[in-house]
């Protein structure tokens, strides 16, 4: 968990709006869900065995004595939304997303606690076309925020047949060595031995080099919805790598699954480099209390490991420079009450005169600071110090209101880059200054 400001958070913002505005354009809708949710939302869905649900769920119990959780992921929450809302009578329906996540898990470069995630969900679109065209999305997505290097691994797991008969296959296999395989994946062999394939452990890694391998126990029409898939990458000029012992962590997957990996970078640490996933989940809907037949197909991507990985390319445009108006106040003539009385009036007349050119600048789109006076006691000796002020804002100009340009009727503008000034009226200024923003 941690704070965000400045460049940081502009880089998040870039890329949720790169990622928003290419989801409208494949016919997506923005969805909000809440952050909480009953905690069966996600322990029906992801999976008692799951690392999720076992380790890196944040469960409470609320003074009502319901069992609440904070979102470790999107799907489940988005699924639970339309279901409730009965959106599955009017399929299909194609939604993005991005928010806080919350897990338990150790951080690692790129992921925390709290982290944030971009990802779209699609329900009521079953043919493989869709899961091509959900995969040509997430590679233009990262393409358009500079990601050109990043590995597609690509796997099917099948049918539920499929998935029987090598989970068998891969169980049988395993019981053979289970005296040397972790203790987690002792507890899975009985539970989800395929859960195994995604294991960590060098002993584990080390056993699964000789595993059967699914693509073997495909039944002939996940062969054939699989090679329509990866033939059509092809055509679409998306290369890919089939990655046999890919499963994804989740319990909802089947069929079609992904990964896009960025190799070996430094920026995110050795074997740590899956930077967007996903896959296909057709029983999920059902699985929740939904109408049965709904396919649903979705990815998500950290938007932290994205921001570090974007930071270097230096394509986050910087922030539109803005406009300091500054009052500059008359110098009291002398101590007396009567004219600091007068100095007081000027300067109440100088803000309001100030204060209403911010309006008009900012009402015509130009990023406007009023700098405001550090002090009580008014003096011109501020000025300097409000210039400074500005030049640290970076600024590209100030303008100068006071008495002088009050009775004027022009206002003193200040080019902070040529260090030059020039009367103006309010109209000329507003329009170099959106010359130079348009």
């Amino acid at each position: 968990m941690k704070d965000r400001f400045g460049e940081e958070n502009r880089r998040f913002q870039w890329i949720v709006e790169k990622g928003g505005k290419l989801a409208t354009l494949y016919g997506f809708d923005q969805v909000t869900t809440p952050i909480l949710e009953y905690s069966q939302v996600f322990e029906r869905t992801l999976g008692d065995d799951s690392d999720v649900v076992g380790k890196e769920l944040y469960t409470f119990e609320d003074k009502g004595g319901s069992r609440l959780t904070m979102r470790p992921e999107g799907t489940a929450g988005i699924t639970r939304a339309l279901i409730s809302q009965k959106l599955y009578n009017d399929l299909p329906q194609k939604y993005y997303y991005y928010g806080p996540m919350f897990r338990h898990e150790r951080p690692q470069k790129g992921r925390l606690r709290q982290f944030e995630q971009f990802g779209v969900e699609v329900y009521g679109q079953g043919h493989a076309s869709s899961d091509v065209e959900t995969i040509e999305l997430a590679s233009v997505f990262l393409k358009n925020i500079g990601l050109t290097n990043t590995t597609l691994e690509i796997n099917s797991l099948g049918d539920s047949q499929s998935r029987q008969n090598y989970r068998t296959a891969l169980k049988d296999y395993l019981s053979q060595h289970v005296g040397r395989l972790s203790q987690d994946s002792v507890n899975r062999l009985s539970t989800n031995p395929l859960r195994i394939l995604d294991s960590k452990s060098p002993q584990d890694i080390e056993i699964l080099q000789d595993c059967p391998v699914l693509s073997d126990y495909l039944s002939q029409a996940s062969r054939d919805r699989f090679s329509f898939i990866t033939e059509t990458l092809s055509a679409l000029q998306i290369p890919y790598v089939v990655n046999p012992r890919l499963v994804r962590g989740l319990d909802y997957y089947q069929d079609t699954v992904f990964e896009f990996k960025v190799s070996d970078s430094p920026l995110l640490g050795a074997q740590q480099g899956t930077v967007l996933a996903g896959g296909r989940y057709d029983g999920l809907v059902e699985k929740m209390g939904g109408p049965t037949g709904v396919s649903s197909i979705g990815w998500a991507a950290g938007l932290e490991r994205l921001s570090l990985l974007v930071g270097g390319l230096q394509l986050v445009p910087e922030p539109v420079r803005p406009v300091a108006v500054i009052p500059v106040p008359d110098r009291p003539a002398s101590g007396s009450p009567s004219s600091l009385a007068e100095s007081a009036t000027s300067l109440t007349r100088i803000h309001k005169e100030a204060l209403t050119i911010c309006a008009a600048l900012r009402e015509q789109g130009i990023r406007t600071e009023f700098m405001h006076l550090t002090q009580t006691a008014s003096s011109k000796s501020q000025l300097p110090k409000q210039l400074a002020r500005a030049s640290k804002l970076n600024a590209s100009h100030a303008v100068l209101v006071g008495t002088a340009e009050i009775q004027e009727g022009v206002l003193t503008v200040k080019d902070l880059d040529k260090s030059t000034q020039q009367k103006s009226s309010l109209q000329e200024m507003v329009q170099r200054l959106r010359a130079q923003i348009d």
